[in-house]
C-alpha cells in the first residue's frame, strides 16, 4: 500500500508567503509611462506567447505591472524562485495563480496537484486545456523570474500547454534570456510577441522624465542626455545615478567620473549609492540578502535588530531597489541586480557570517510554522543535524503535501553521517521511495536504516529500525502482490512489540490488518477496528479512513450494503476534511462507495465510483489496489452486459498481480468470471490500428477530466449508451482496461 501519512497543517503565514508569490508587485504612485510600449503590447493580445527577455535591471516587471493596470483582462501572476523548479511546485503555483485571477476556473486540476504522487502530463495538463477552453473571459498568465526555471521537464509541460492553449488565454514569459521552447515555430506562425533590452532603453525623453519628474533632481537635457548615454537607457542604472545624485555633492563631478563602460558602472554606483547609507543599513542591506523575500520580524530574526521594519519602510519611500509584495508593502523583495550585488558583497566582506544567517532564517521559518523554508535554509546553513531532525519529525506532512520531489531531494542532499544518525530518516526514504514506483532504491535505503541502527535510539514506526523495517517490506510485499509475504512481515513486526498497550503495537496491528485484508478480510476486522478504537477522529486520519474503507467493503461482501455505504461515506468525509481527495490510498474508499449501488442496480453511480478507485490505484503504482479496483470495476461492466469490456479488465487485473490466486482476490476474480460467463477466459485482441472516428474524438478529450459518462453525455448532446460505446470502443483501439489509461496512452499517442 503507499504510505499513510497525515497532511500538512500550514498556518496562515505559510499562505502569505505563497500569496506574494502570486501577487502583481503594487505600482509605485509615481512611474514613468510608457505608451509605445504598452501600446506593444496590446497589439500582441492575440498572440500565443509574449516573451520579455532583457538582463536585470531593465523594468520587466514594472512595464508588466504597467499593462496589467490598463488592461481589463483577468491577469494570473507568479514570481519564480529557484525553489520553483520542480514540476510540481510549479505547476501548483501556476493553477493557483489561474484560479486566483479567475475563480470560475474548473478546481479538478488544483486538487489532482494536491497528491503526492500525479501525472503532470497524463492528469494535469490536459484537462488544465479543457477547463481553460470553458472559461467565460480572457485569462493572460504572467510567468516572471522564469530564467529561474532550468528543468527540461518543466519546459516540454509549458511546450505542450503552448500548443494546446485555447484562443481566450495568452501567456507572458518574463526572463533574463531565452527558454527552451519553440520560439521559432511561434514565430513563423506570428503567435510570438517580443519585447527585448533595445525596445525597453529608456529613450532621452523617458530618462529626462524619471530623473526629473520622478526623482526631482532639474537636470538640464544636456546632464540628462550624459546620463542616458553613460547608462544607454537601463533602467537600474538611471535609478542608482538618481540616488547617487539626490546625495548631494559635486553633480558635475559625479557626471564626469562615473565610467561609460557598463561593466565598471555597477561597481561605480554600488560605492556612490550603497555605500552613502549609514553603517547599519549597509549592514542589514547584504545581511538580509540571503533572503529570497521578506518581512520585518523575519530581518529582525536574521539580523538580530528590532527596527527592521523602519529600515524597511525607509527603503520603500526612498525607492532603493525593494519591491514590495502585498498592498500593505508588509512583504518585500530586493530588485534582482540589486540582490546581486548585496550577496557578492557579503561574500566578499563576510563570508564567516553566511551560515549564521541562514541558520537564523530557518529558526524563524520553524518557529512560524514555515517548516519547507526552515530546512531549505539550515540545508544551506550547513546545519545537517538539525534538518534530519526535523525531516524526521516531518517527512510525513511533506509527503502528504505532495512535496514528494522536494523531500526526496533533501535527504539526498544530507550527507552520510547525519543519514547514519537519523536511520528512521532512511527507513522513510525507502517508504517514499517504493509509493512513487522506485522499487530499485527501495532496498538499499532499508538495508541502510537498518546498518545504521544499531547504535541509535530508533524513532520509526514502531519503536525499533527492525519493527519499521519489518512493516516497510510487508507493505512493499504487498504492493507487488505478494500477499502472503506481506502478512508474514506484518506478523514480524507484531512480535517486535511486545508490549500490547504501545502505541507502536497498534501501528503495527493496523498494517497487518491490511495485509490481513487481501489475505482474509474476517481474520482482518479485529484488528482493523482495533485501531479505529483506539485512535480518535482527528489523529491519524489518513490510516482512519483506509481502516474504515476496508470494513466498509467486508460489510458489502458480507450482505450489508447499507453498513457499507455509511461507513464508507464517513471515511469520504475525512478525505475531504484533510484535503485527500486526489491521494492513492483514496482509492479504497470509492471502492467501498461503489458497492452499494451496485447491490441496487444503480450501475451509473458504481461504474463511476470503480473508474474514479482504478485511476487512483494506478496513479500509486501499488499493483494489489489496481488489480482490486480493476475487478470491481469488471463486476459493473459484467452487468452493464458489456461483456468484453468487463474481460479486459480481468485480464488486467491478473496481468497487474499474477499472485492473486493466492490471496482473497482469488474469490473475487472467481465471483467476477461467473458473471461475465465462459467468455471472461476468451482472449479478445486489440485493434490499435484503427484510427479514432472524430466523435470518439470528443469524447475522449472529455474523458481527461472528472466527467461523469452522463455529464459527458449531456454536454456532447449524446445518449448515455453511445458515450459508453464509444469509450468501449477507445479502450479497444488503444489497447487499454479502463478510462485512466485511456487518457495517458491517447497522450502519448497524441491525440491528446
Amino acid at each position: 500500500m503507499p504510505i499513510v501519512a497525515l497532511p500538512l497543517d500550514e498556518p496562515d503565514a505559510t499562505f502569505v508567503i505563497v500569496r506574494t508569490k502570486l501577487m502583481t508587485p503594487s505600482l509605485r504612485t509615481a512611474m514613468v509611462a510608457r505608451p509605445q510600449l504598452l501600446e506593444t503590447l496590446q497589439r500582441g493580445r492575440s498572440a500565443k506567447l509574449i516573451l520579455v527577455c532583457a538582463p536585470p535591471g531593465w523594468g520587466k516587471t514594472s512595464l508588466l505591472a504597467q499593462w496589467i493596470a490598463s488592461d481589463q483582462r483577468a491577469f494570473a501572476w507568479v514570481s519564480f524562485d529557484s525553489g520553483d523548479d520542480e514540476p510540481l511546485r510549479y505547476w501548483r503555483y501556476v493553477v493557483a495563480a489561474m484560479m486566483r485571477a479567475d475563480p470560475a476556473l474548473a478546481d479538478t486540476a488544483q486538487r489532482r496537484l494536491g497528491a503526492p504522487v500525479v501525472s503532470i502530463a497524463d492528469e494535469i495538463l490536459p484537462v488544465l486545456v479543457n477547463d481553460l477552453t470553458e472559461l467565460p473571459r480572457s485569462l493572460v498568465l504572467v510567468l516572471d523570474d522564469h530564467h529561474l526555471i532550468a528543468s527540461p521537464e518543466i519546459y516540454a509541460q509549458l511546450g505542450y500547454l503552448l500548443d494546446r492553449l485555447p484562443p481566450n488565454v495568452q501567456i507572458v514569459l518574463a526572463a533574463q534570456h531565452d527558454p527552451p521552447l519553440r520560439l521559432g515555430q511561434l514565430r513563423a506562425k506570428g503567435e510570438l510577441v517580443e519585447l527585448r533590452g533595445e525596445q525597453l532603453r529608456f529613450g532621452n525623453d523617458e530618462a529626462a522624465a524619471l530623473l526629473n519628474q520622478i526623482h526631482g533632481l532639474e537636470l538640464d537635457p544636456d546632464d540628462v542626455a550624459v546620463v542616458q548615454r553613460r547608462t544607454e537607457g537601463w533602467a537600474a542604472g538611471l535609478n542608482l545615478f538618481a540616488l547617487s545624485l539626490k546625495r548631494g555633492g559635486d553633480r558635475e563631478r559625479i557626471l564626469e567620473a562615473a565610467p561609460a563602460d557598463d561593466r565598471f558602472l555597477v561597481d561605480y554606483l554600488w560605492h556612490e549609492v550603497v555605500l552613502s547609507q549609514p553603517e547599519p543599513v549597509q549592514q542589514f542591506l547584504m545581511r538580509t540578502s540571503i533572503l529570497e523575500r521578506f518581512t520585518g520580524p523575519l530581518c529582525n530574526a536574521v539580523t538580530e535588530r528590532a527596527d527592521s521594519e523602519e529600515i524597511l519602510r525607509e527603503l520603500d519611500r526612498g525607492n532603493l531597489f525593494v519591491v514590495p509584495l502585498d498592498p500593505d508593502h508588509r512583504w518585500f523583495r530586493y530588485h534582482h541586480l540589486f540582490r546581486t550585488l548585496l550577496r557578492a558583497q557579503l561574500e566578499r566582506t563576510s563570508p564567516e557570517l553566511i551560515p549564521d544567517l541562514h541558520r537564523r532564517a530557518s529558526t524563524w521559518f520553524a518557529e512560524n510554522g514555515l517548516m519547507i523554508e526552515a530546512i531549505d535554509d539550515a540545508i544551506t546553513a550547513g546545519d545537517f543535524n538539525y534538518a534530519a531532525d526535523e525531516l524526521e519529525r516531518h517527512w510525513l506532512e511533506f509527503y502528504s503535501a505532495g512535496q514528494v520531489n522536494v523531500l526526496l531531494s533533501w535527504i539526498d542532499r544530507l550527507p552520510d553521517d547525519a543519514i547514519d544518525a537519523h536511520p528512521a530518516l532512511a527507513l522513510a526514504r525507502a517508504g517514499v521511495a517504493r509509493s512513487v514506483g522506485r522499487m530499485d532504491e527501495f532496498e538499499a535505503w532499508l538495508t541502510r536504516a537498518e546498518q545504521s541502527a544499531a547504535d541509535t535510539p530508533a524513532r520509526g514506526m514502531a519503536s525499533t529500525i527492525a519493527g519499521g523495517a519489518a512493516l516497510a517490506r510487508s507493505m512493499y510485499c504487498l504492493a507487488m502482490g505478494d500477499v502472503p509475504a506481506g502478512v508474514a512481515w506484518a506478523r514480524r513486526a507484531m512480535e517486535l512489540e511486545p508490549d500490547e498497550h504501545s502505541r507502536e503495537r497498534m501501528t503495527a496491528g493496523y498494517f497487518l490488518g491490511v495485509t490481513l485484508f487481501y489475505d482474509d478480510p474476517d481474520q482482518a476486522q479485529p484488528f482493523l477496528r482495533n485501531f479505529l478504537a483506539a485512535v480518535p477522529d482527528g489523529q491519524e486520519d489518513v490510516r482512519r479512513y483506509y481502516a474504515m474503507a476496508l470494513l466498509a467493503e467486508v460489510y458489502g461482501l458480507h450482505g450489508e450494503p447499507d453498513v457499507a455505504e455509511q461507513l464508507a461515506r464517513q471515511a469520504l468525509v475525512v478525505t475531504h476534511r484533510q484535503g485527500l481527495e486526489e491521494h492513492p490510498p483514496t482509492e479504497q474508499v470509492h471502492v467501498a462507495l461503489g458497492i452499494a449501488p451496485l447491490a441496487r442496480d444503480e450501475l451509473e453511480v458504481a461504474e463511476e465510483q470503480f473508474e474514479r478507485a482504478v485511476a487512483l490505484a494506478l496513479r500509486g503504482g501499488d499493483r494489489l489496489e489496481y488489480a482490486h479496483a480493476l475487478l470491481w470495476l469488471a463486476r459493473v461492466r459484467a452487468r452493464y452486459g458489456d461483456i468484453s469490456g468487463g474481460r479486459d479488465a480481468v485480464r488486467a487485473a491478473r496481468e497487474a498481480a499474477p499472485e492473486a490466486g493466492r490471496s482473497a482476490l482469488a474469490a473475487l476474480v472467481q465471483t467476477v468470471e461467473l458473471e461475465l460467463g465462459q467468455e471472461a477466459s476468451v482472449p479478445h485482441p486489440p485493434q490499435e490500428d484503427e484510427p479514432l472516428s472524430d466523435a470518439e474524438l470528443r469524447v475522449l478529450r472529455l474523458l481527461v477530466g472528472d466527467l461523469s459518462y452522463r455529464e459527458i453525455a449531456s454536454h456532447l448532446h449524446l445518449s448515455l449508451n453511445t458515450v459508453r460505446a464509444h469509450s468501449l470502443r477507445l479502450r479497444r483501439k488503444l489497447g487499454v482496461s479502463n478510462r485512466a489509461e485511456t487518457v495517458a496512452r491517447a497522450r502519448e499517442n497524441g491525440l491528446l
